[in-house]
């Protein structure tokens, strides 16, 4: 799978973005039932602050092992776990679909918005499936986007919206990733199959803030910016426009967004 192309980029204003996830929020959903001393892995751990609170959370005995494709995020992650004296994570370049490490080596598998950017995400959680022990687990969050509702709504707001998963669709991804989730799980061969659901809510003047801000800046910046003018999507002009009306949304009074995360933990 060696032309997966990551709708993203690690541009700076998506690392940071990404930087900003704890495991608080985005592994609550199995957070209860990761306890030491488990030994987990986490695929598509990107500059590793949920690995990092992961790890943490594993304390004493358990371990964490993240890995990512890109050799950039994963030597932030590795500064970032010395500079929160966080010993028990190791952070290696690695694909899922061909991870080279052994089978049934790990008590859990976890990813967290990762399958959506893959074209075969079957294939990742079968290899994910491999390395479990037969009494382990694998847990994946994954977004909707399909499900997103923005007020005030505008034709730039549209535009952004059909960008993004035109972008992500022409990569070979799945923007609408969380709908398929259990079927994807279904597929790779997991029984026992555990769903959920919550939201990513932005209404306070932080969270409205951050959101809009930070697609301000990476719809002109990170790699859905280059892709979108090098497939004919979208042009600069049209960038430009967008960026400003997501900063002139998140000033207004009635300013809303929120999509659907689906959660799936499978085992067997």
């Amino acid at each position: 799978m060696a032309n997966e192309k990551y709708l993203h980029g690690h541009s700076k204003s998506v690392v940071a973005a990404h930087s900003a996830r704890t495991a608080a929020e985005a592994a609550a959903f199995v957070l209860p039932e990761l306890c030491s001393p488990m030994r987990l892995l986490d695929f598509g751990c990107g500059p590793g602050s949920i690995t990092i609170d992961l790890a943490e959370h594993l304390m004493p005995d358990g371990s964490v092992v993240g890995i990512d494709s890109s050799d950039s995020v994963i030597e932030q992650a590795r500064n970032s776990a010395i500079k929160r004296g966080v010993s028990n994570v190791e952070f290696e370049v690695r694909s899922i679909f061909d991870t080279e490490l052994p089978s049934e080596s790990f008590d859990g598998v976890y990813a967290h918005q990762v399958l959506q950017h893959l074209a075969d995400p079957v294939s990742a959680l079968t290899e994910a499936r491999r390395m479990m022990k037969p009494d382990g687990l694998c847990a994946v969050r994954e977004v909707d986007w399909g499900t997103s509702a923005i007020h005030p709504f505008n034709d730039d707001l549209n535009d952004f919206l059909r960008i993004y998963s035109e972008v992500a669709r022409r990569n070979g991804g799945e923007p609408d990733a969380g709908r398929f989730l259990k079927g994807w799980f279904v597929d790779a061969g997991f029984a026992d199959i555990q769903t959920t659901t919550s939201t990513w809510t932005f209404s306070d003047e932080a969270g409205l803030k951050w959101w809009g801000e930070q697609w301000a800046d990476r719809i002109k910046t990170s790699s859905i910016a280059t892709s979108a003018i090098e497939y004919g999507i979208a042009g600069e002009t049209d960038l430009e426009r967008i960026s400003q009306a997501w900063l002139e949304w998140k000033n207004q009074a009635g300013a809303f967004f929120v999509f659907t995360q689906t959660e799936v933990i499978g085992r067997g």
